[in-house]
């Protein structure tokens, strides 16, 4: 362990002049580095030196004044927005490369440029032929790190306009730099150049939220030569940016990419990167037989978590073209077999290089056949559940209506349907048959994740959603309504007792009148 410190203190050393531009790569190519002979400015404060090489078509009509009048346009805009951040220098004669073929450009091809600069810029002014507007294309070459960024583009439609396109395409081209001095919280913690440096305005920040990188490792070889390699499908996305500190979220197909668990001593370093307007070109290969994987289906969505978008079938050859999307950062590509069982996943981002890549991958051909199974019972229950509930609706129209008849169709016409006994049993004889087959084989996985997460789904669907319990309370409703029809009709036909006779009424006696007594006229009396 004591050992490696000052091959530790010389590493990080030798890092800092690589960042900083600081002797030549070349030179870390043929022979040990030398250290710096004074202390370097810290990483924070140091500008980034840039050297522009800007050429043209002839059809683009920029001759020696336009072109110097393009030029100074655009530094009075970088001085008034980006600010001392930036250190730019026009090549005189612009290199030959940045007229050549941008998109085949290998990083081999720029090592003979300047070493005092940090960053290479190439690019090409070009003519729309559809509306002839000024369309500006070029890379950016970091020299610390012999990394060729994706290629940018952006047109200017009306000529007036060159010079305002022309900075947004530059502050596309850039890239900062930084070192990752640790982690914390499952976040990488970046030192960023220049990130102390006051900008002019916010477009000239060096590193904001959203900003993504690269993580690239340094290790000192044998020879003390330092050797730069790139972290595979990673990339550390800025959440925070607390003054030269950018805290990153990993997005990574690996556990742990940015370990330390390397036996030769070594630093890690980190470089900007955009999204560019390259194709990928993607190849994926069976990684036992090499043969091609054709036929399956590639998604892709915005890192984390976003909204999946399909882009298409792997062809005969297992070869796929993703073109650049709508999104402008990092996607997750995650290759399909059977639709649903993922065979890959990995983060990339857009037009990040014209190279084909190839990715090898299991086919999992025992899972993806038990993937097709569990489609398939799966949509046969997404019918059944889709039919019972029509049928409950036209029953509950016929309650409300007591049409008693037309319920007890619909009731028939339910008992026609598969019991959810049946898909149960289904599920279960197919969940068994495959949990004893991943006991028996060993080559190739049977039970992944995706499939037990699956198989768990469906079962909670047919559990959840196909049951009886609303044909049993309709055809209880059916059931009380003809105990009540019963139960009326019995009392209409039971006999009525025979009507008793009423019994005589005594009229009251009538009293005869007596005679009124003899009136006597007044003449008979005496």
């Amino acid at each position: 362990m004591d050992r490696q410190r000052p091959l530790d203190r010389r590493l990080t050393a030798a890092v800092l002049t690589l960042l900083l531009a600081v002797g030549s790569i070349g030179r870390t190519q043929e022979g040990p580095s030398t250290a710096p002979a004074s202390e370097p400015e810290p990483l924070e404060n140091r500008p980034y030196r840039i050297e522009v090489h800007l050429a043209s078509d002839a059809d683009a009509r920029l001759d020696s004044g336009r072109r110097g009048a393009l030029i100074a346009s655009w530094l009075e805009m970088v001085r008034r927005y980006v600010g001392p951040s930036w250190s730019i220098r026009i090549a005189d004669r612009p290199s030959s490369l940045a007229v050549s073929d941008l998109e085949g450009l290998k990083a081999g091809a720029l090592s003979g440029f300047d070493p005092a600069s940090d960053k290479i810029w190439l690019v090409r002014v070009s003519v729309d032929g559809d509306d002839a507007g000024l369309v500006f294309s070029g890379r950016e070459y970091d020299a610390a790190t012999r990394w060729l960024g994706p290629l940018q583009r952006r047109k200017a439609t009306a000529r007036l306009d060159a010079t305002r396109t022309f900075f947004r395409f530059t502050l596309d081209l850039f890239s900062p730099s930084a070192l990752i001095v640790g982690q914390e919280g499952g976040r990488a913690l970046l030192k960023v150049q220049g990130a102390s440096i006051p900008p002019a305005s916010d477009l000239g920040a060096v590193v904001t939220k959203g900003t993504t990188f690269i993580p690239l490792r340094l290790v000192t070889l044998r020879d003390e030569s330092v050797g730069i390699t790139r972290i595979a499908y990673t990339y550390l996305a800025a959440e925070s940016v607390e003054g030269s500190i950018a805290r990153c979220a990993i997005l990574s197909a690996y556990r742990d990419p940015l370990s330390q668990r390397i036996s030769r001593p070594n630093t890690l370093a980190a470089l900007g990167i955009k999204a560019g307007e390259t194709a990928l070109r993607l190849r994926f290969v069976d990684k036992a037989t090499r043969e091609p994987a054709s036929g399956y289906t590639l998604t892709e969505r915005p890192a984390p978590d976003g909204p999946i978008r399909q882009v298409g079938m792997t062809d005969r050859s297992g070869r796929i073209v993703v073109e650049p999307g709508p999104t402008k950062g990092v996607v997750k590509l995650r290759l399909l077999a059977g639709d649903s069982e993922p065979l890959a996943e990995f983060p990339i981002m857009p037009g990040e290089s014209a190279e084909e890549r190839e990715i090898t991958v299991d086919p999992l051909p025992l899972a993806a056949r038990y993937q097709v199974q569990l489609d398939a019972i799966r949509d046969a229950v997404v019918d059944q559940v889709a039919l019972r509930a029509r049928l409950e609706r036209l029953m509950q129209v016929r309650l409300e209506g007591e049409d008693w008849t037309g319920l007890q169709e619909l009731l028939k016409q339910h008992d026609l349907l598969p019991p959810p006994s049946s898909f149960a049993e289904t599920l279960k004889k197919l969940k068994d048959e495959a949990t004893k087959l991943s006991y028996e084989t060993t080559k190739t996985i049977v039970l992944t994740r995706n499939l037990q997460a699956e198989f768990s789904e469906l079962e909670g669907l047919i559990e959840g959603y196909l049951t009886d319990d609303a044909y049993k309370a309709f055809a209880e409703a059916l059931r009380e309504k003809k105990r009540e029809s019963e139960a009326v009709e019995q009392a209409k036909k039971k006999p009525s007792p025979p009507a008793t006779p009423a019994a005589p009424v005594e009229e009251p006696a009538v009293k005869k009148a007596s005679p009124p007594p003899e009136q006597h006229s007044p003449a008979n009396v005496p």
